[in-house]
């Protein structure tokens, strides 16, 4: 009776592992996919690359397992340029799309790339001339050149600040005096740095937090810095997110305020 006992012990803890290690193989090929699909998905892709953009010489990445539906994709990129980069994305057996006439052909690449550079140059710019504490900057090009079109890009281009593509600039930084006047000041000299360094932004952008404050100044134009209104403006801006916020679920006006103004103290939800 007792060995009877003990095999049935023996069978339920097996039964048990079985089942725990199915489910864990369950989730890990939920996530992470299989070993086996990821061979097909690789050998299949390489194919793919083979018959259609052989000319590239193209080095590839591993697989990567997309989870939320069941893909994997493979990064490839050039072995002699820089901007042709792209993905292919496999699902259920076949080539779902490659990203290269977007990424590469479309110079998404190319000027994702120059925006890097810019913002590295517009970084070490205010690091050197300004005296506050500067998280990042960050230039962004404007996104309707995809649509508009734009004859000044070109694959792997060097760097040039005179390309004639609208770019703002965005700037973190720690402010601990959140007046107008204070922000006015920072946006100011950032302006000047810029402009003596031959940098030219179409809009700034400042955000910042620090010590439980939150900064965030959209929409500011060179010709609003150069305005000697500032100050003015920027208040004007932050009355009109003041009053939006007092209304709590009320229709917002019918215009928009081309400049927003927002500071938040989290502190004082404590006191």
């Amino acid at each position: 009776m007792k060995n009877t006992k003990n095999k049935i012990l023996k069978i339920f803890a097996g039964l048990i592992a079985i089942i725990l290690i199915g489910g864990i193989l369950f989730i890990t090929n939920a996530f992470l996919g299989n070993p086996i699909s990821a061979r097909i998905a690789d050998e299949t892709i390489k194919q793919y690359i083979k018959e259609n953009y052989s000319y590239l010489d193209l080095e590839l990445e591993k697989p990567i397992y997309n989870f939320k539906d069941g893909s994997y994709v493979v990064n490839a990129r050039s072995k002699s340029s820089i901007d042709t980069k792209f993905g292919i994305h496999y699902r259920n057996g076949s080539i779902g799309y490659d990203s290269y006439e977007m990424r590469v052909l479309g110079m998404f690449n190319t000027l994702d790339r120059l925006s890097d550079e810019y913002s590295a140059v517009a970084k070490r710019i205010i690091d050197k001339e300004l005296e506050y504490e500067i998280k990042n900057t960050r230039v962004i090009y404007d996104k309707s050149i995809y649509e508009n079109g734009n004859n000044a890009l070109e694959l792997d281009m060097k760097f040039d600040k005179s390309l004639p593509i609208a770019a703002e600039v965005n700037i973190r930084t720690n402010i601990l005096d959140t007046s107008m006047e204070d922000i006015a000041k920072f946006l100011t000299d950032a302006h000047k740095a810029f402009i003596n360094n031959g940098c030219y932004f179409k809009k700034y952008e400042l955000s910042a937090e620090n010590d439980g404050i939150v900064v965030m100044v959209n929409g500011v134009t060179p010709e609003d810095i150069e305005s000697d209104d500032l100050v003015n403006l920027l208040q004007k801006a932050k009355d009109y997110e003041d009053d939006t916020v007092v209304e709590k679920g009320n229709k917002k006006k019918d215009y928009e305020e081309r400049i927003t103004v927002f500071i938040k103290d989290n502190n004082s939800r404590n006191e």
